[in-house]
């Protein structure tokens, strides 16, 4: 699994705590972004180095203002060459969703006063006008709730996009000074974090950063990478995630437990006896592989562990400029940064992201996205509650 170190379209932005397994080639990489952004933070920033506040909203957008006319699309429309110049063209490639389609013709109409010819920008979108997640008060307030978060701010423009990065020659990277322009009908909020204020990073969380940034240094200095096979790094990956969204530690008995629940899951879906013993024995030769090689996997969770809350630390303190957050009613912190790389060309290209644990749970429950049961299970529940009721 390619990690966001080497991917320049930026396909995804991996967290820094999962560089180490995703990548296992750049674990030393990784630690070194969490060097360099604790003396960022201390106001010592190294040279090559940047960062940026990190904004989620609803669908990532792209627009590009170019020779032919300014044109909107998405991200995932985009790597099949989709783009939509008139509102017609909105209405071909997204009008089975007509509010997202609402939404990409406002910025259609807007985006040639926020990007500068020749520049393509991509985003977060916030809310337009029929958002039905916004809610307009006075004094010019804008409550909207994209995604789990909820974010307060003052602007009286129609549209709000979380610009974070731009495109040159299919390369991604930070937004360049002069990509964009202001504009009343855009609200674009505050997105640098080039000049940290050393005074928000407390000498206690500084020196629980390093020492965490120690022990993941230690642990790696130690670590082989061999059992990271590429089927253990999709499923390892799957485990941490799960774990972050029930809020419970990742050990290696868990991770074992959930290969069972998996091989279980991928059996049930197979008719014949041999396609099921297949897929069991597949899954059964990780499980062995785990057991084999219990420290090399509980190394693996240890350096994130240490990754994770050296994360913590240096995230606290940092708070967003011009936006307040709240998550189920609540002030919560800011969703992070992403972290830059100066690349051969010059150019600082986003490499990782930091985000902190409570906002990663908080976005990986959104009851806005949970499963709801089949309504054939839910029938079929409530005849058997009767029946026993009966009985």
């Amino acid at each position: 699994m390619a990690s966001s170190v080497e991917d320049e379209a930026l396909g995804h932005l991996t967290h820094v705590k999962d560089i180490a397994h995703e990548d296992p080639a750049y674990g030393q990489y990784a630690l070194k972004l969490l060097q360099d952004f604790h003396k960022h933070r201390m106001g010592k920033t190294p040279a090559g180095f940047g960062a940026s506040i990190k904004h989620d909203g609803g669908a990532s957008v792209i627009v590009k203002n170019a020779a032919n006319g300014v044109a909107v699309t998405d991200k995932h429309r985009a790597m099949r060459g989709v783009e939509a110049r008139t509102p017609a063209d909105i209405k071909q490639h997204f009008g089975k969703h007509p509010g997202y389609a609402a939404a990409l013709q406002q910025l259609l109409a807007h985006g040639g006063e926020l990007v500068k010819p020749g520049r393509t920008i991509q985003g977060d979108l916030l809310f337009t006008p029929k958002d039905k997640t916004t809610a307009r008060k006075r004094g010019g307030v804008v409550e909207y709730t994209p995604n789990r978060i909820a974010y307060r701010t003052k602007t009286n423009a129609p549209v709000g996009l979380a610009a974070h990065t731009e495109y040159t020659d299919g390369i991604a990277h930070a937004i360049s000074p002069n990509a964009l322009m202001p504009t009343p009908n855009v609200f674009v909020p505050a997105h640098d974090y080039s000049r940290p204020d050393p005074a928000t990073y407390t000498i206690e969380n500084r020196r629980a950063a390093a020492a965490h940034i120690d022990a993941a240094k230690e642990l790696l200095a130690q670590h082989t990478t061999e059992h990271l096979t590429p089927d253990h790094i999709a499923q390892f990956t799957i485990y941490n995630n799960r774990s972050a969204r029930a809020a419970v530690a990742p050990t290696v008995e868990g991770y074992m437990a959930h290969l069972a629940g998996e091989r279980d899951k991928a059996a049930k879906k197979l008719k014949t006896e041999k396609a099921k013993d297949r897929v069991r024995a597949g899954y059964n030769g990780m499980i062995q592989q785990v057991a084999d090689n219990p420290q090399s996997f509980g190394r693996s969770l240890a350096i994130r562990h240490h990754m994770e809350q050296a994360t913590e630390h240096m995230l606290t303190g940092i708070s967003h400029p011009d936006l307040e957050t709240r998550v189920d009613g609540k002030r919560s912190p800011g969703e992070g940064v992403v972290l830059q790389r100066q690349d051969t060309n010059g150019l600082m290209r986003p490499v990782g992201k930091l985000v902190p644990m409570g906002i990663q749970y908080a976005l990986g429950n959104n009851p806005r996205f949970a499963r709801q049961q089949p309504l054939k299970e839910s029938i079929m529940w409530l005849v058997k509650e009767v029946k026993a009721k009966l009985l």
